[in-house]
């Protein structure tokens, strides 16, 4: 989740990044044919499933961090769904949310309106994205019964969905809580991992600009 978004995310995918996507997804849905081709299992789609599941998961894992700004009482300015183009906007949560052509990434743009524990409260928001994946893992796991059960292969189709699609959420849990910094058009921003700490250290301060800004913000957007 990015917090300060400018205008630039919001040209669309340049002519190189859309081959570079275009000629990956070709390559593995390749790759991913000639092998289940061969000698065929259900098993083999494994592998497809968890790939699939990365789209539905960049849904669930905004919503968390939309669903935990609302409870905390902050204002949800903008829910962003993939980069590039953007491909149709609706209203979510009483926010704009932007649907874009390459569901790689997304983000939501909140801010503070009060100063009540408000690190604790940003930190909260920031883990809930993977916190909804790790939850998507652990019912999943007690689901289908327990980690022995879990990690158990065979050829039902169900079976291999869900087991794809919980291994899919707790990779992408774990990846966005290692603390690092992500490459923007804007240069670097904290991802959730890095931004829990961030936040934890944080002055009154920061946040007191913040909501001024936010304020000012919210005050164009009526006028207009």
């Amino acid at each position: 989740m990015h917090l300060d978004q400018r205008d630039s995310d919001k040209k669309p995918a340049s002519k190189a990044e859309k081959i570079f996507i275009v000629l990956i997804t070709l390559v593995f849905l390749f790759m991913m044919v000639m092998e289940v081709a061969t000698s065929y299992e259900p098993k083999k789609l494994g592998a497809l499933f968890f790939v699939i599941s990365w789209v539905p998961l960049l849904f669930i894992h905004e919503f968390g961090h939309a669903l935990m700004a609302k409870l905390m009482g902050w204002r949800i300015q903008r829910i962003v769904i993939g980069v590039g183009k953007t491909l149709t906007l609706i209203r979510f949560m009483n926010a704009p949310m932007e649907i874009r052509s390459i569901p790689l990434e997304g983000f939501v743009q909140i801010a503070p309106k009060e100063l009540t524990l408000a690190r604790f409260k940003h930190a909260l928001i920031y883990f809930a994205g993977p916190g909804i994946e790790l939850l998507i893992f652990l019912l999943v796991l007690v689901y289908m019964g327990g980690i022995d059960q879990f990690f158990s292969i065979n050829n039902d189709y169900l079976r291999i969905i869900l087991q794809s699609f919980a291994f899919a959420a707790l990779v992408g849990a774990v990846i966005n809580l290692i603390p690092l910094g992500i490459i923007t058009q804007d240069g670097s921003t904290p991802n959730d991992g890095m931004g829990i700490l961030l936040c934890l250290f944080s002055s009154e301060m920061d946040y007191e600009s913040w909501i001024k800004d936010s304020e000012k913000e919210q005050a164009q957007e009526k006028r207009f």
